[in-house]
């Protein structure tokens, strides 16, 4: 699997589609899309495409479910930026980019352990149960933050070639198990999983949505097996899954176009 990616990988590059007007922004929807579906959007593609560029509301669809899309995609905005100008990694950083992806749908949470506001990128005073697993307890959560801001600061600046997209699961995987946060914890990973990738300029991971099942199932498996590699190759089948799609397109562009009138 790690040689073909790096085959494809090659020939995606070769081809210039990064260099294509609009490229980068159009892979940024595609994976707000995929990313905001797999936490239960609404929206479809083409109403995200729409909303984001003309700033539209897809017909009888829920408001929150806009607002997730439009905050969404301005904190990918934000780590795109911040890509650009080679941040470290720190627990304010992820707060703030969690508080860009909560902006308009989170709010207060009270709990026996105090208040917290999941809007402003506050990490949870509460304990977390999803779907037969318990998270980590809150009182860990800042001790667990900094050892892994430390263990990828580490990496970020010598990491090579297919170590690149390991580490953008690293940080995928752990963020989302540390789960910090009272929501946003899933896009929040995804979109420092892509910090990873932007930082380095290499092309952007999109989770398909349709491949759900498979990345709970490769989440999970991660964890009860201990090995990363697991969900390193579940990132690994999602990026390659990208790049046949994308040369595919562009391989049945016709040699020479002709009107149809």
């Amino acid at each position: 699997m790690w040689q073909d990616i790096k085959k494809y990988r090659e020939k995606y590059k070769k081809l210039g589609l990064q260099n294509s007007i609009d490229y980068e922004k159009f892979c940024m929807i595609s994976i707000v899309y995929n990313s905001s579906k797999i936490e239960g959007c609404s929206l479809s593609e083409t109403d995200t495409k729409i909303l984001i560029e003309n700033d539209l509301t897809a017909k009888g669809k829920p408001l929150r479910d806009h607002l997730m899309v439009k905050d969404h995609y301005n904190a990918f905005l934000s780590i795109r930026e911040r890509a650009f100008n080679k941040e470290k990694i720190t627990i304010d950083f992820i707060k703030d980019i969690n508080a860009k992806v909560m902006s308009s749908t989170g709010g207060i949470i009270k709990s026996m352990a105090g208040d917290f506001d999941t809007s402003k990128g506050d990490l949870r005073f509460a304990q977390v149960y999803v779907d037969k697993k318990y998270f980590p307890n809150y009182k860990e959560v800042p001790k667990l933050l900094e050892k892994l801001c430390t263990a990828i600061n580490s990496k970020i600046d010598t990491v090579k070639e297919n170590d690149i997209i390991k580490l953008s699961a690293d940080i995928h995987y752990n963020l989302v198990n540390i789960h910090p946060f009272g929501d946003g914890n899933g896009r929040t990973s995804r979109l420092f999983m892509n910090y990873i990738q932007l930082y380095h300029q290499e092309p952007l991971i999109k989770v398909f949505t349709e491949d759900r099942a498979k990345y709970i199932s490769a989440l999970n498996d991660t964890e009860e097996n201990e090995n990363p590699d697991i969900f390193r190759n579940f990132i690994c089948s999602q990026q390659i899954k990208f790049y046949k799609a994308e040369i595919k397109k562009f391989s049945n562009l016709k040699s020479e176009y002709i009107l149809l009138m």
